[in-house]
């Protein structure tokens, strides 16, 4: 469902103008006017009248001042681009004839905290967006020069570029400037007056101000009292610092599991922020935005605006999202489905070997929808690879699907659609940028929006969850089963798994499908399973250190099992780092689920193999799981992670 998106879209971080009509910003900034359009990272963003005389410090002034106090870093005259103006421009007067004649009169702030190769990306995407729709007809000639600069950028932004292609970026920049016959170039100015921070993006592979999410890792900032927190929660210890000085992060341990934020009472832990961005790609013209909703977020979001923990909000999730300017509203429940699809086939085949006395077969199986914990094993159990279940997280399943499948039926080509996965989780926001899950340098997750992150822009935007009418999530892509909700909580991705395999093993239909026995809020959990005449050991942890103690049990013989799942965060994903803080900490993320299994019990569906949006894509694409085909688009590898 394609939405009308707002005029202009404000959050903590800047504000962008969306599809904010040119000819309606040419009548208001015209000519004869001193009225200008200003965003970007002020407090007031909108249409201003500039007094005469004002300077470009007093202009910022009126429109409420720079955000955060960041400091002044650039402002950019118009699109197309004018010209930038930097620090040592604040003091004069703006100078109304450096905005071309016969475009709007805009102005885009740019404070530090702004990442220049990011901007220069987002004003790339929109030239193009703005060809696409048959504007800026003079671009045209220039159209393949203007496609290899946003390539070489996206290259600097994610880490895998030289230092030849800001060589190459200025060849470019000259070739264009000189067949659109432009005064001003913004890769010029940026190569000019920017330099040192696309080198470092390029040597160093850093983006200071955390707006290139590949760049990106979980650091302790200077906001750090030393108080400690952090290093008690982090469950594998790499966390150093003395008391009352800052702390810093041992990244050869680090699993990204963003337990450290949750503990942090200053909020001086960042992973990285892609708010900025998304507002960047929703003001795109042409740039189809879908996101996908991980089952957690739905009954915790809510706590923000007033509702009980637990309450489901998925309808008003979707109904903000659309306001905001998404065009498709899915959900990755339902790839929890396909998820379930793939991994119970692969229970059940390696069961079946193992009842039938094949020795070689590997148990237990372990599930692998949870990043850090997929993290944790490649880095500290080498030997153990083999045993998890190879089937992608559902979030990787749900992108493959829709930028591969979805996609190509819709008429689009892979790095036509951005899409963002709105996920309860740090880590998720690391999963989605490693390697395996690209094509190229298309990634099948674009970047990752936190819950908490999310709760930011709805608030910045105006945007109540008490006050929005409900909107259905995108049924193509977002029909989901009982199963597949109660991956949010944990115990919920092995309950959905033996779900569908039990029943496929012994044929057999089983009317009570609440396994009471994969329930309960111990971190460490030992369970039989007893179906017909299958009696399956079955282990829940999770917390990476219950998780450790479990595998060294595994591996020295200790224990056995058939299955197991980890979770890396308390209680599972309800708990993942990237949820709002609660002070009730484990009665708030009980409720939340709870409020899982209260979907699951309410649905008239409750089985992932029943799911027939899922089925279908098996028909028309896939074969059945585990085929060829399904292993080429929903299976993964594992690799070892050595410690430097």
């Amino acid at each position: 469902m394609q939405s009308e998106k707002q005029t202009i879209i404000h959050s903590s971080l800047g504000s962008v103008f969306s599809v904010f009509s040119e000819d309606e910003l040419k009548k208001i900034t015209d000519n004869k006017s001193r009225s200008i359009a200003i965003s970007g990272k002020i407090n007031n963003p909108g249409i201003m009248d500039v007094p005469k005389g004002a300077t470009l410090a007093e202009i910022i002034a009126l429109a409420g001042g720079l955000l955060n106090d960041s400091g002044f870093k650039a402002a950019q005259l118009g699109i197309p681009f004018g010209g930038f103006l930097t620090v040592d421009s604040l003091s004069k007067e703006l100078d109304f004839s450096l905005f071309d004649k016969g475009t709007s009169k805009n102005i885009i702030i740019l404070s530090q905290e702004d990442c220049i190769v990011q901007y220069a990306k987002f004003y790339i995407d929109y030239l193009i967006g703005k060809m696409h729709e048959g504007a800026l007809e003079e671009y045209e000639v220039a159209r393949k020069e203007i496609i290899r600069i946003w390539k070489l950028l996206d290259r600097i932004s994610k880490g895998r570029s030289n230092m030849r292609d800001i060589y190459l970026l200025r060849r470019l920049a000259s070739a264009i400037k000189e067949k659109v016959n432009q005064t001003h170039n913004i890769m010029e100015e940026i190569i000019d007056k920017f330099y040192e921070e696309i080198e470092e993006h390029i040597e160093e592979h850093r983006c200071y101000t955390s707006q290139c999410n590949h760049l990106v890792k979980l650091t302790i900032t200077s906001k750090c009292i030393g108080c400690g927190a952090c290093k008690r929660a982090c469950p594998v210890d790499c966390i150093v610092g003395e008391a009352k000085k800052q702390h810093y992060i041992d990244y050869n341990r680090c699993t990204h599991c963003g337990q450290c934020i949750v503990a942090c009472p200053v909020n001086a832990i960042t992973a990285g922020d892609n708010t900025f961005r998304f507002l960047r790609d929703l003001a795109t013209p042409n740039k189809t935005v879908i996101t996908q909703m991980a089952p957690a977020v739905r009954v915790a979001i809510g706590e923000a605006f007033g509702f009980e923990p637990g309450t489901n909000v998925e309808n008003k999730i979707s109904a903000g999202l659309r306001k905001l300017g998404v065009e498709y509203v899915f959900d990755t429940t339902w790839a929890a489905d396909l998820t379930i699809m793939e991994e119970a086939a692969e229970l059940q085949e390696r069961l079946e070997k193992h009842l039938a006395g094949d020795k070689d077969v590997k148990l237990p199986i372990l599930t692998s929808c949870c990043p850090a914990w997929v993290k944790f094993i490649e880095q500290n159990y080498a030997d153990m690879l083999d045993v998890p279940s190879s089937a992608k997280s559902p979030m990787q399943m749900f992108a493959t699907v829709a930028k591969d499948l979805w996609g190509r039926e819709h008429g689009l080509e892979r790095d036509q659609i951005t899409s963002v996965a709105i996920m309860p989780c740090i880590a998720k926001k690391y999963e989605a940028s490693r390697p395996e899950f690209s094509r190229g340098l298309n990634y099948d997750v674009d970047y990752v929006i936190t819950t908490r992150e999310l709760i930011k822009i709805f608030e910045d935007s105006g945007i109540d969850l008490n006050n929005i009418e409900d909107e259905a999530i995108d049924q193509v892509l977002g029909e989901y089963t009982g199963a597949g909700v109660i991956f949010g909580r944990t115990g919920g991705v092995i309950e959905a798994a033996t779900r569908t395999a039990v029943e496929k093993m012994t044929g057999e239909r089983v009317d009570v499908i609440e396994f009471e026995v994969l329930r309960g809020w111990e971190s460490f959990r030992a369970c039989e399973l007893k179906v017909g005449d299958l009696n399956l050991r079955i282990g829940i942890t999770y917390g990476l250190k219950e998780a450790g103690k479990m595998l060294d049990k595994i591996r020295s013989g200790e224990e056995f099992f058939h299955a197991i799942e980890i979770m890396a965060c308390t209680c599972g994903c309800v708990g993942g780092g990237g949820q709002p803080k609660a002070r009730k900490r484990m009665e708030t993320l009980q409720k939340r689920a709870e409020g899982l299994n209260a979907i699951d019990k309410s649905l008239p569906i409750r089985r992932s193999y029943e799911n027939k949006s899922v089925l279908a894509i098996y028909d028309k694409y896939l074969d059945y799981p585990l085929s060829h085909k399904a292993h080429e688009l929903l299976h993964t590898k594992y690799f070892v992670k050595l410690k430097k």
